[in-house]
């Protein structure tokens, strides 16, 4: 009986770029949530055109301290998403897992500092529509964060343990990828519910 033997070695062990069905994948599960937030930004826009008290009076003109020190954490989390995914792109494994360390520990201060924001607010879920439409913001943006960091932590978690391999690296920057997605779905409810009222409401 012949058996014919096939020498793979000089093959690639696998991409780590668009070439892979995880990057797709990845972008795919990214399309889809970001269409839910434009469903509830398109939601809240609705709910501006058809009430005339907007955010309702009852609501106070929200402080910005605590939403902008989020957003630069959020924004800053940028550098290290892109110094993560240029390293496991050069296969620098140690440069790219140093980075997301950065990011899971930015990502675990805007959790805490959106709690803290969020137990602030003046106003629960169940008061009106207004309170409806921004609580259901920030749980979704909330929970992708919690996820994003817990992700984040269970790779880095198990770098410690275990040599990564060149497929992990296409982990590392599907990874900085989803970083990338919450500063970018963040920004215009940041705009709507922090700045617009303070542009367009009079008095206290």
């Amino acid at each position: 009986m012949t058996q014919r033997v096939l020498d793979v070695s000089s093959l690639e062990h696998g991409p780590t770029d668009s070439r892979a069905l995880l990057w797709w994948g990845n972008l795919g599960m990214l399309a889809i949530e970001g269409s839910m937030f434009m469903m509830v930004l398109a939601a809240y826009l609705y709910l501006k055109t058809a009430n005339l008290d907007w955010p309702p009076a009852t609501v106070p003109k929200p402080d910005l301290l605590l939403p902008t020190l989020n957003l630069i954490i959020l924004l800053l989390t940028l550098v290290p998403a892109v110094i993560s995914d240029r390293a496991a792109a050069r296969e620098d494994t140690r440069t790219a897992l140093a980075a997301q360390w950065v990011c899971v520990l930015a990502g675990i201060a805007f959790a805490i500092i959106r709690g803290i924001n969020m137990a602030h607010l003046g106003y629960k879920w169940s008061d009106h529509a207004y309170g409806s439409v921004v609580w259901t913001t920030f749980g979704l943006h909330s929970l992708h964060v919690v996820v994003c960091t817990a992700e984040t932590s269970l790779l880095l978690t198990y770098s410690l343990f275990h040599p990564l391999v060149k497929k992990h690296l296409l982990d590392l920057r599907c990874t900085a990828v989803y970083w990338y997605f919450l500063v970018a779905s963040w920004l215009p409810f940041y705009f709507v519910i922090y700045i617009e009222p303070w542009m367009t409401r009079k008095g206290s």
